[in-house]
């Protein structure tokens, strides 16, 4: 075993230097000696370190120097165990020592205890674990924190869009509905007190305009009915193969006595012969809609075209083209969207719904296509809508 008494005067003179040097310099072993009355003789840069800027001898907080100094034996090793660095207002700390008593003078001599240090580096890795678990949970909160805030927005936008749906339902109960029926009981109100007296012309005359005033109310409850059993998911989609030119004269008839009326002339065509993969009703609702549209805002004796197109080899392109008054384009975007609008007269003051294009959207979405419009106010509109091809 290694002891002092085993190294020679030899050995001890030529490290002199060194060994005095380490232990002027050392940062683990704390040496400080003090006169009895309290007065720092010597301190090494490891205790100045645990001193800081106090009173060396007061910093000693348990047990106090003046505990240590108590001890009137002339030389011996008063104490053996923790001492205590600091003071009572800030984080204090210890270290193993030794305190020799020699006449008038004290010595201390001691560092970390390697007991104590494993006890806290287990701390501290217990403590870092539980930060990092902290961390991993506070992660996985944020986490479902930001999904949380995705679905309310997105809840706030489909209340948003429900309340706004909601206004447009009972706005065109309060005001489309309404004022038809009020035209309707002002004729009748007028032919019940005047038809003895009035001319056969006049008459038929009030008579037409009351046809067409059931008719335009006539659709506007064919579209609320048809819009609000899509919005209660009441329509089955049940698509099937369909092909398009069979499809366009079955629902050719009425449009075609729509334009005739206007002197338009309607012309299709489909030179692919396109077979599709949709829901027949819904797509029949579609072209309706788009070409009674492109009726009510073209131009007596003009002409709307429809044309269509593959894409890919996996979508028929379907495009409505007239040459009528077109759209603004900063309303483009609310054509889509209800209770964003109402709907807006014809070049010969027809009346609509406004609800036509947003069933359009809806029901071309459902078959997994899209729709759109291309306009210039004053230069006419494109509505292009594509559907699933047949494979």
């Amino acid at each position: 075993m290694f002891t002092i008494n085993s190294l020679n005067k030899f050995d001890l003179e030529s490290w002199k230097n060194e060994l005095e040097s380490s232990i002027l310099e050392s940062n683990t072993l704390c040496i400080a000696l003090f006169k009895k009355d309290g007065e720092l003789i010597f301190a090494n840069n490891a205790i100045k370190v645990l001193f800081r800027d106090l009173n060396p001898a007061s910093s000693l907080l348990n047990p106090t120097f003046e505990t240590l100094s108590k001890n009137d034996c002339p030389y011996c090793n008063v104490f053996k165990g923790y001492i205590t660095f600091g003071d009572y207002s800030s984080v204090n700390s210890s270290i193993m020592a030794n305190v020799y008593r020699k006449d008038d003078s004290i010595l201390i001599i001691g560092g970390v205890d390697s007991e104590q240090l494993m006890q806290q580096n287990l701390m501290m890795h217990n403590l870092n674990r539980e930060i990092g678990n902290l961390q991993r949970q506070l992660i996985k909160e944020k986490r479902i924190l930001e999904e949380t805030l995705i679905k309310l927005n997105s809840t706030v936008k489909e209340l948003n869009e429900a309340n706004a749906t909601k206004d447009k339902f009972f706005s065109i109960i309060a005001h489309d509905l309404k004022n038809p029926f009020t035209t309707i009981i002002g004729f009748t109100e007028y032919l019940k007190t005047n038809l003895r007296t009035m001319e056969p012309a006049e008459v038929e005359e009030i008579v037409e305009m009351m046809n067409s005033s059931g008719h335009t109310t006539y659709k506007l409850l064919e579209d609320l009915l048809l819009w609000s059993r899509s919005q209660l998911g009441k329509i089955v989609f049940t698509p099937a193969r369909t092909n398009l030119s069979e499809l366009w004269n079955e629902v050719s008839d009425s449009l075609l006595l729509q334009a005739e009326k206007k002197n338009i002339t309607i012309r299709f065509s489909d030179t692919n012969e396109s077979e599709l993969f949709c829901d027949k009703n819904m797509v029949k609702t579609i072209i309706r809609n788009l070409v009674s549209n492109a009726i009510k805002f073209s131009y007596r004796d003009s002409t709307i075209e429809i044309n269509t197109s593959f894409l890919n080899n996996n979508f028929c392109q379907i495009k409505i083209s007239d040459k009528g008054v077109g759209i603004d384009p900063e309303i483009i975007e609310s054509l889509w969207t209800i209770g964003s609008h109402h709907s807006t007269s014809g070049t010969e003051s027809e009346q609509g719904s406004g609800l036509g294009l947003v069933i359009c959207k809806e029901f071309t979405q459902a078959n997994g296509g899209k729709i759109w419009v291309d306009s210039e106010k004053g230069k006419g509109s494109d509505f292009i809508f594509t559907l699933p091809l047949y494979n």
